[in-house]
């Protein structure tokens, strides 16, 4: 029903666009469900802000929230298609779940291991779209406006058997979302595709050994009750998430909603980053006292991990070059926002 009701708006707004004194409803779609930070950000956050907003604007325009999180509307790779079809009007994007239709923006997960922090991730995003328009420009082809990158923590590993080096991981199957998988090549480990949600379930039945998330979502989806041994291998953070909207829906949008809009999402990575703040003390008060065992990896063991792998990041940059897209241009642009700001590197990834 809820499917339907979000297509049959989707057709009105094709028609007709709203008019001041209307109540405007809109759907916004999250695979992740809504205890999930990038999700948290956007129910506690963004959405109260742009309501806030509207009402101290003067203008009689309301907007009625239809939130669909934890996959009761579209799956995890199923986000970005649903707000393409007018399914949805908002997606809560996790682009790694997206290689295939986003490939420009995998560029943070192609070259990992940079030491960097989550604020430093939001100026390095904002600058690269700056200097790179197709990052943009990309969202277009699937009938979006994008608004703002999200940033998450960086990645660490949750498993159930000891990672003290990259070499403890030869044989072991490991879990791991979309693009982050690569990071397990080279080490010795078979890499099984499949979503945090999952996780829990998965280590527990024997699907696979390990899985490669930051310590709130190991939180959060409860992988440390099954995986208690921690490996902080600092993967670096990234700007995996994102807020994107429909083009029908956003052509209809008055001038000052759309003003709305855009300011309140350059608040959005900001806001995520105070509640990871937040929650990651709690999360790791309470996964240590239940148990878990925490390594933090040496600069050199990740540097040797790094060496131990192909270069993902220029296979990456070749196929996307390949597809007459600017792989080579991102990759060196990343690399140069690090280097710029003097952040330490395990692989000059553009160069080696």
């Amino acid at each position: 029903m809820r499917h339907l009701i979000a297509i049959s708006f989707a057709s009105l707004l094709a028609s007709a666009g709203p008019t001041l004194g209307e109540t405007l409803r809109l759907t916004v779609v999250s695979g992740a469900p809504p205890h999930v930070t990038y999700v948290k950000a956007a129910k506690e956050k963004w959405i109260p802000e742009i309501n806030r907003r509207l009402k101290e604007s003067g203008k009689d325009f309301k907007i009625e929230w239809t939130e669909a999180y934890s996959q009761s509307l579209a799956k995890f790779t199923e986000v970005l298609e649903s707000v393409e079809g007018g399914v949805a009007n908002v997606g809560l994007i996790l682009k790694n779940f997206e290689a295939s239709k986003l490939p420009l923006e995998q560029v943070t997960s192609v070259a990992p291991f940079g030491l960097f922090s989550m604020a430093q991730m939001v100026d390095i995003d904002r600058d690269m779209r700056k200097k790179v328009p197709a990052l943009n420009k990309a969202y277009e082809d699937y009938n979006q406006v994008f608004l703002a990158s999200g940033v998450s923590l960086s990645q660490q590993f949750f498993s159930n058997f000891p990672v003290k080096t990259v070499d403890d991981l030869k044989g072991h199957k490991i879990g791991a979302s979309g693009a982050f998988g690569q990071w397990f090549q080279g080490t010795g480990a078979v890499v099984v595709p499949s979503s945090m949600a999952n996780s829990h379930t998965d280590i527990r039945n024997g699907v696979y050994e390990g899985y490669a998330l930051n310590e709130i979502l190991g939180f959060a989806y409860k992988t440390y009750q099954v995986a208690p041994y921690l490996t902080r291998v600092n993967f670096g953070p990234s700007n995996v998430s994102g807020i994107t909207v429909n083009r029908d829906t956003w052509a209809k949008l008055p001038d000052f909603v759309k003003k709305i809009f855009i300011e309140t999402a350059q608040q959005y990575p900001h806001w995520i980053i105070e509640e990871e703040d937040a929650s990651l003390k709690k999360a790791m008060d309470i996964m240590t006292k239940n148990g878990v065992k925490v390594y933090d990896m040496p600069d050199a063991e990740r540097k040797r991990w790094a060496a131990m792998m192909p270069n993902i990041a220029q296979e990456w940059a070749d196929r996307q070059e390949k597809r007459g897209l600017p792989g080579r241009v991102v990759l060196k642009a990343f690399m140069d926002e690090l280097r710029t700001r003097k952040i330490e590197i395990a692989r000059e990834w553009d160069k080696n």
